[in-house]
């Protein structure tokens, strides 16, 4: 059995200190040796004016991050801004027991909130090997493209995670899709979104933990909180034997 969380803020816009703050407080009521998703762009939001900034500042919060999950054998995925030569990245970043694991860009940018402008795309749909096995992560947006998903499908991941600045507007999109990726992976979901007014947009919270068959395991529409549950890696195995989707 494994302890899974999901990590549902409302981020204030532009403070890189008041967040990691919020989220260390999070982190200590955590269970040791546990799996915690972060929301996308939780230390800062879209700050796109200071976004060179707030990259400048990734390093520090990681070794922060880092330090926390060492000392209680977490492993941590969320996304931040990086920086590489010119280009800023909203990076999605993996963090096992204080070592970082790997790391990948966002591919699908987001263009109603001006993200083509302001990073780079990603090329790589990276798979990661952690201690419990193979993770994917769909970054907000990207959930929406299937040939994003099937990618991770021929790789047989074991769970999903999606960091999320989902706005409200499209509240009934990110909880359909949330739940039907699950099926259509046949493998754990974990949906972490912001929740409330960032900046000048509003966020949809809506953050669940989901099972292969697509039930809800945790879910909380709004308000700062650790959802939990836990999983058995196992099941998905179970689930893909006993219905078979492969192509």
């Amino acid at each position: 059995m494994l302890r899974v969380y999901s990590l549902q803020i409302r981020p204030t816009f532009g403070k890189v200190e008041e967040n990691l703050k919020k989220v260390i407080e999070l982190l200590s009521e955590v269970k040791e040796g546990s799996v915690i998703f972060l929301p996308e762009m939780w230390q800062c939001g879209f700050d796109y004016e200071n976004m060179k900034k707030h990259a400048q500042a990734t390093q520090e919060v990681l070794e922060e991050l880092s330090k926390h999950s060492k000392e209680k054998s977490l492993t941590l995925v969320g996304t931040y801004p990086t920086q590489e030569g010119r280009c800023i990245y909203n990076t999605a970043i993996v963090i096992g027991k204080g070592q970082i694991l790997g790391q990948r860009h966002k591919i699908k940018l987001f263009p109603l909130y001006q993200e083509d402008r302001f990073f780079c795309a990603g090329v790589e749909n990276t798979v990661f090997q952690t201690h419990f096995g193979s993770l994917g992560v769909l970054i907000c947006f990207e959930l929406r493209f299937t040939s994003l998903v099937l990618e991770l499908k021929k790789q047989q991941v074991q769970m999903l995670g999606v960091p999320a600045m989902w706005g409200n507007k499209r509240k009934e999109h990110w909880q359909l899709f949330t739940k039907t990726r699950a099926v259509e992976l046949q493998a754990y979901l974990i949906a972490s979104n912001a929740w409330g007014k960032v900046g000048e947009e509003d966020y949809a919270g809506c953050s669940g933990i989901y099972d292969p068959w697509g039930s809800v395991l945790s879910y909380a529409e709004k308000g700062d909180i650790l959802l939990s549950a836990h999983i058995e890696l196992a099941q998905v195995k179970k689930v893909r034997e006993s219905l078979p989707v492969g192509d």
